[in-house]
């Protein structure tokens, strides 16, 4: 396959459905595709050649995109952020209620250099409002949940019904893994008994399926479930008991593990990359060769759970640069 020209990679970007932009280290936009204008709301007469980011934060904040305050304030606040030069990951609610996910990515140059920034914006409004209606429903069985105890129905039906009604919550009902609410809570947990208690490790591994997008293309998204259901298993095959094995979304999957530092995790990365490479389907699916790309990082004492998850997304961007099927650390 023939190396794609600079117009090609612009015209695939062009064709994507989340918004992309670049800019560089003093902060100028020099690329943006369609989508980011359209998510953002931008008009065409702001989304000019050669626009500075501190315009279009100038732009939002006069909009009120921002919240109440004093647009200068809020606009030295984030070119302070955006300075720094740090990957990020965060979720932002527009004033017309879409719901965006925006993730981050420092650019450097052959020297390792910062030379600009890469930012995605995908829109996760629908996702979020399902997610909303499983916690209405969560909250609904709650409250069925205590009209039977009030009822006085016997303890032990009742203990069942509750456990069943939990496994509903904190579960993934494609994989079985655990779901991100509960390991929000679990991470906060585990974090606490960490700082308590420093001769104690934690450890997080974070991964996605190399190529997902195209075994989904070429199989069809039964197969691509399949393929998700498969990993889930291997997943709790090969974890502790003490393990937190979440599925964090779409092919992205995270285990925390509690009392392990960063080498007995990245020992475990290798162990679980080599089963999940060893995998074989059947019929139509036979022809499916399965890789995962890793990072890992280990908790330090007063970082927040946010600050872990972007050190351990850090190194799986450095596994994927890397030629993905690998494993990293985070620095």
């Amino acid at each position: 396959m023939t190396q794609l020209s600079i117009d090609e990679l612009v015209e695939a970007i062009q064709c994507m459905p989340v918004g992309v932009t670049i800019i560089d280290s003093s902060l100028t936009m020099r690329f943006w595709n369609d989508a980011f204008s359209r998510l953002l709301d931008f008009p065409d007469e702001v989304m000019r050649p050669g626009v500075a980011l501190e315009d279009l934060f100038y732009f939002n904040a006069r909009r009120g995109d921002f919240g109440p305050g004093n647009a200068d304030e809020q606009v030295r606040e984030r070119i302070r952020l955006t300075l720094m030069f740090e990957p990020h990951h965060f979720v932002r609610t527009r004033p017309n209620g879409t719901i965006l996910d925006i993730t981050g990515r420092v650019i450097h140059g052959r020297g390792g250099e910062v030379i600009g920034f890469v930012t995605i914006y995908q829109d996760v409004t629908v996702e979020r409002q399902h997610e909303q209606r499983l916690l209405a429903t969560n909250k609904e069985l709650q409250v069925a949940y205590d009209d039977l105890r009030q009822a006085q129905i016997g303890y032990a039906a009742m203990e069942e019904d509750r456990r069943h009604y939990y496994q509903l919550a904190v579960r993934d009902p494609l994989t079985g893994l655990f779901s991100r609410y509960y390991m929000e809570d679990a991470a906060a947990r585990l974090i606490e008994m960490h700082e308590r208690n420093a001769s104690t490790q934690l450890a997080l591994l974070v991964f996605d399926i190399d190529r997902f997008k195209g075994i989904n293309d070429a199989y069809g998204h039964l197969s691509g479930d399949i393929v998700l259901r498969r990993i889930g298993e291997l997943l709790s095959l090969q974890s502790r008991r003490t393990d937190v094995a979440v599925r964090f979304g779409g092919d992205e999957f995270a285990v925390f593990q509690s009392g392990v530092g960063e080498n007995e995790c990245l020992a475990f990365a290798e162990r679980f990359r080599m089963v999940v490479g060893a995998a074989q389907f059947d019929g139509d699916m036979a022809g499916i060769k399965l890789s995962i790309s890793l990072g890992v990082a280990e908790h330090r004492i007063g970082e927040s759970m946010n600050d872990l998850l972007c050190r351990a997304d850090a190194a799986l961007y450095e596994a994927k640069r890397a030629g993905r099927n690998c494993a990293r650390k985070a620095v």
